[in-house]
């Protein structure tokens, strides 16, 4: 019984210096999401990949108009074509719609995989710029806010994350 005793008082004593350790361990959170809404990079990013698509997309634009047209015009006149005419252009309004759809898709396709690309590398910034306030700081851990049930607004870093990631530009 009395190592029964023993054994527990040991146990609880080892599980609040546990406590008092976790207490003692500075913490902190950033709010990835809002540094990505906040740093000057993402308008950078987003006009070059705009400037990188400009000529697809004007293309795909032009693709669209000209079915419409295609379309419309093939509607109004469909009751005055000859069979020929009808058959000529419904073709070529499907070819059109395939050449589109396929066009739409490569192009989503490279937009989606050169955004993450340039994310990537903000990310890779972020990460850094955490690392480095988190070592002159002192945390012995940063946690994504997204992942905190409640937090101080001490222990938040993402202001200074901001700073630090926006002076790198």
């Amino acid at each position: 019984m009395m190592r029964v005793a023993a054994l527990s008082v040991a146990m609880m004593s080892l599980g609040s210096v546990a406590s008092v350790q976790a207490a003692d361990a500075d913490i902190a959170v950033v709010d990835i999401g809002k540094v990505l809404q906040e740093i000057p990079q993402r308008k950078a990013i987003e006009s070059k990949l705009k400037s990188e698509f400009d000529s697809r997309v004007r293309e795909m634009q032009r693709m669209e108009t000209e079915g419409q047209t295609l379309a419309a015009k093939l509607k109004k006149d469909e009751s005055f074509m000859s069979a020929a005419e009808r058959t000529k252009s419904q073709r070529r309004l499907s070819e059109l719609q395939a050449e589109f759809n396929v066009k739409a898709q490569a192009l989503q396709e490279d937009q989606r995989r050169r955004f993450s690309e340039e994310q990537k590398n903000v990310i890779e910034k972020i990460k850094t710029a955490v690392d480095s306030i988190a070592k002159s700081e002192g945390y012995e851990m940063v946690l994504n806010r997204q992942a905190v049930l409640y937090t101080n607004d001490e222990s938040d870093i993402t202001t200074q994350v901001i700073q630090q990631v926006s002076k790198g530009n």
